[in-house]
């Protein structure tokens, strides 16, 4: 079973090297594109550790998953650039990724978390709705590549009990 934490900013390596191993694995499912990101300088990759909250998802102390959550103004967390590397899937790495942002998400008051899922990436969507994601009707073209279509999928977090 993976085992999964927070990823500090000393962890931009690592950071880096799933985020383009996605990137260049599955193109398709992401906003953003390799050739770009593989531009991004040291600092880049720091800095955006330092903005966000990124997990990291580890199997016998080898990186295996990744994903982001990211504040949104409405109170809502966003998870973007999840992956799990293929050799990994199956074994609830996803799910722990999730749950890691969700308790982030829920320590701060967060009322739901979202994400968007290209469409077509059935492996992905099966994953997000047995975690309980589910479509809230939002489906717009990927600004990246407008012949994908992105569904936007919602899972509301529990609420804290106040006294």
């Amino acid at each position: 079973m993976p085992i999964t934490r927070r990823a500090a900013v000393d962890d931009w390596r690592v950071c880096r090297e799933l985020r383009l191993r996605a990137l260049r694995e599955e193109p398709q499912a992401y906003a953003s594109t390799f050739e770009h990101e593989r531009r991004l300088t040291d600092n880049d990759w720091r800095d955006r550790l330092s903005r966000a909250l990124t997990v990291l998802a580890f199997s016998d102390d080898q990186p295996v998953g990744i994903a982001t959550g990211l504040w949104r103004p409405d109170g809502d967390m966003m998870i973007v650039g999840m992956y799990v590397v293929p050799e990994a899937r199956g074994q609830g790495c996803a799910g722990r990724l999730i749950d890691e942002i969700a308790s982030a998400a829920i320590e701060c008051g967060g009322r739901r978390l979202i994400l968007d899922l290209a469409e077509g990436n059935l492996a992905a969507e099966r994953c997000y709705r047995k975690y309980g994601f589910l479509p809230s009707g939002g489906r717009r073209p990927m600004e990246r590549d407008p012949t994908i279509m992105e569904i936007r999928l919602v899972y509301p977090l529990p609420q804290p009990i106040r006294p």
